[in-house]
């Protein structure tokens, strides 16, 4: 695994890569919260190894290793852009797209705007669902609400987020340690988060914008490849994510639909068979 900057229009993403510069190039973009490029820590080079493919990895504006930008850049059209200088830096015409969370999201958008630069696009539990509007009307309560939640947002120690990260996912590696660890840093004698509310409350901010049924719409018409890999779990969320894969197969009508029985965080709780799922629809023609 190697680690670059690359100018990407008027800022710089810090991307990661794995594989040969030969394989079928496959971008992935993170989940929003305290995570990075490094997500795919485990899942990406079984895509390198078992399916030959060439995985690069940015840290979105204000994660990670990558610079923040102003909060109107948040927006889901600017980040659109901003995907589209990344792969001009990187000179891939054509890219498979596979996002994480928000990652899906920003990669629905950008498929249906761009979809001559996508072969393929695969939504890890992202891209379908509904955001909750329960935090406030404007950018400037939402982020006055995250900016009152200070416990998030830093911790006494690096066993303390530990901790705290393993929560959220049903099994847990040195790897993930590593990719939850990836998105803080020391400062002050405290572990603090990279992005911090105000780039978490932009990120949500932009995605409230952009309904996901106008963006799954420009998809459907596009007509790129696309794979929904759907978490199953926790149960008592079932319902909401069945209506919502529901209106996902009617807006999206060349997509497919794969449920698979995890968290939110797919690559997380099943690394191995969430990686052969996306290699396999990715090489079966």
């Amino acid at each position: 695994m190697e680690t670059r900057l690359v100018e990407a229009g008027d800022t710089e993403l810090a991307v990661r890569e794995w594989g040969d510069a030969r394989g079928r190039p496959l971008l992935f973009w993170h989940a929003l919260g305290d995570h990075t490029s490094l997500q795919p820590i485990e899942a990406a080079p079984i895509l390198v190894r078992d399916h030959g493919f060439r995985v690069l990895a940015p840290d979105a504006p204000g994660f990670g290793g990558s610079p923040r930008l102003p909060a109107e850049r948040y927006e889901l059209a600017a980040l659109v852009e901003l995907a589209r200088s990344l792969l001009d830096a990187l000179g891939l015409e054509r890219v498979v797209w596979v996002g994480s969370s928000w990652g899906g999201t920003v990669g629905v958008h950008f498929a249906g705007t761009h979809p001559d630069r996508v072969e393929a696009l695969v939504l890890l539990d992202g891209g379908y669902t509904d955001s909750s509007r329960d935090l406030g009307s404007s950018l400037e309560e939402v982020r006055e609400h995250w900016h009152s939640q200070s416990e998030l947002w830093s911790y006494d120690s690096w066993e303390a987020l530990d901790d705290d990260a393993r929560r959220y996912f049903r099994r847990w590696s040195p790897e993930l340690a590593a990719s939850c660890r990836s998105a803080y840093r020391e400062e002050n004698g405290r572990i603090v988060s990279i992005m911090g509310p105000d780039v978490y409350a932009a990120a949500i901010w932009g995605t409230w914008l952009a309904p996901p049924a106008e963006a799954l719409t420009r998809l459907g018409a596009a007509g790129v490849p696309t794979l929904l890999l759907a978490a199953t779990l926790p149960p008592e969320e079932e319902e909401r994510r069945r209506l919502a894969r529901e209106r996902f197969a009617e807006l999206v009508p060349q997509g497919e639909i794969r449920l698979i029985e995890t968290m939110h965080f797919v690559l997380e709780d099943a690394p191995e068979e969430a990686a052969h799922a996306i290699g396999e629809w990715l090489t079966r023609d």
